[in-house]
């Protein structure tokens, strides 16, 4: 197996497991919630510190990202802390340490993610959109696979015995010791000119828009599937059901993110945006219009927001073309840590009224995502900003 391929499966590797982990939590915060007795609101708080803390710290880190030379030990540390944050919660006797574990987790996805979309980047100066969806499939197939897996590991293993699913973490973490390169490549350094300031780039305003793109995104995402756990449980229905929604939905979206990333390199990224935002208007309307419980359009709704994922990242990449750690941040961390914020809104506003309201309210935040994507550039406005000015212009 070639260094570049090893690399690849490093990365992506780790991104199945963090996702796996973090996958175990929604599911379970019902049955958390049964055994200590805290409130919907805490309940909704609680499964909103994963992305609201994994999507705002991963900016610090991505700021880290670019400046540590040994970078992928960032990679290496947030395999180690996923897994023994895991093994640890058996010990969650209160709502605090509860909190604390969640965070924990969230810390190693937010450690994850800049170093691991811009190790994945540097891989590839061509089918960047492919090698993208790779990285970004790993990590949908942990989710798919923590979310269908949860109930039953819960139902065989106990949480006393949870610590036996921390092995795999640690396995995985000393393989990326030694398939990642210790440090990066003084060729690839040079191309990815992490000097200078990210507003001096010709495309700055429409990374602007993009970021808000993504955070709009998020808001729909982490509302939907946050709160679905939350909202069986006030259906009466089996905590695996909420499982097997989320499983599905993951599947779905790894799917998804797949071929946006294939389309994206032939019929642009901005495309890819205005598509998926339109099915994200859609699936949402037929999702709340049938009642909050289709197996057909909660997938659906996954399928569209994952569908600009990898393509986004890129987009963000080609946008702002230095430091990649910060960007790839704020696509898949700032603007999922502000989705994380709406939704301890929501969570509040379905403590005073209820959840099936909560779905409306992201009725119009999915209206606002189309036009955003419609407000991207075009590959053509790309290329126009972004060319070379001739040296008679330039005097």
């Amino acid at each position: 197996m070639s260094q570049i391929r090893k690399a690849l499966l490093a990365i992506a590797g780790g991104h199945f497991l963090v996702e796996w982990y973090a996958a175990f939590l929604p599911p379970l915060v019902p049955v958390f919630r049964t055994q200590l007795g805290f409130s919907l609101g805490a309940a909704a708080a609680l499964g909103a510190s994963l992305p609201i803390v994994s999507g705002l710290v991963q900016t610090i880190f991505g700021l880290l990202s670019d400046r540590m030379r040994h970078a992928n030990a960032l990679v290496v540390i947030s395999s180690i802390l996923a897994a023994v944050s895991l093994a640890l919660l058996p010990f969650a006797r209160s709502f605090g340490w509860l909190l604390l574990i969640f965070t924990s987790i969230a810390l190693s996805l937010a450690m994850f993610h800049p170093q691991g979309t811009a190790a994945t980047s540097q891989l590839s100066s061509t089918n960047r959109g492919r090698f993208m969806s790779v990285f970004t499939f790993g990590g949908s197939i942990g989710s798919f696979v923590g979310s269908l897996t949860v109930i039953p590991l819960f139902g065989l293993l106990h949480l006393e015995r949870f610590w036996i699913l921390a092995i795999p973490g640690i396995a995985m973490a000393l393989f990326q010791v030694f398939a990642l390169p210790r440090q990066e490549d003084p060729g690839a350094a040079a191309t990815n000119g992490n000097g200078g300031r990210m507003t001096d780039s010709p495309a700055f305003k429409g990374y602007l828009v993009l970021v808000a793109n993504a955070m709009v995104t998020a808001m729909v995402f982490n509302g939907v599937t946050i709160l679905l756990p939350l909202l069986f449980q006030e259906f009466g229905f089996q905590p695996g059901k909420a499982g097997v929604y989320l499983a599905v939905g993951a599947l779905v979206g790894t799917i998804a993110n797949v071929i946006g990333a294939e389309l994206s390199d032939h019929i642009g990224r901005r495309a890819i945006n205005i598509i998926g935002a339109a099915g994200v208007a859609v699936s949402l309307l037929m999702f709340v219009l049938t009642g909050l419980t289709s197996i057909i359009w909660f997938p659906a709704i996954n399928f569209f927001t994952s569908f600009m994922l990898s393509s986004n990242i890129v987009f963000a990449h080609e946008l702002v073309t230095n430091h990649r750690g910060l960007v790839s941040a704020s696509v898949m961390g700032l603007s999922w840590g502000v989705g994380g914020v709406v939704v301890l809104i929501l969570g509040q506003w379905a403590q005073h009224t209820s959840i099936m309201s909560s779905y409306r309210l992201l009725l119009g935040v999915a209206a606002v995502l189309v036009v955003l994507a419609f407000l991207l550039p075009t590959r053509h406005a790309l290329r126009a900003a972004l060319k070379p000015i001739p040296a008679q212009e330039q005097g």
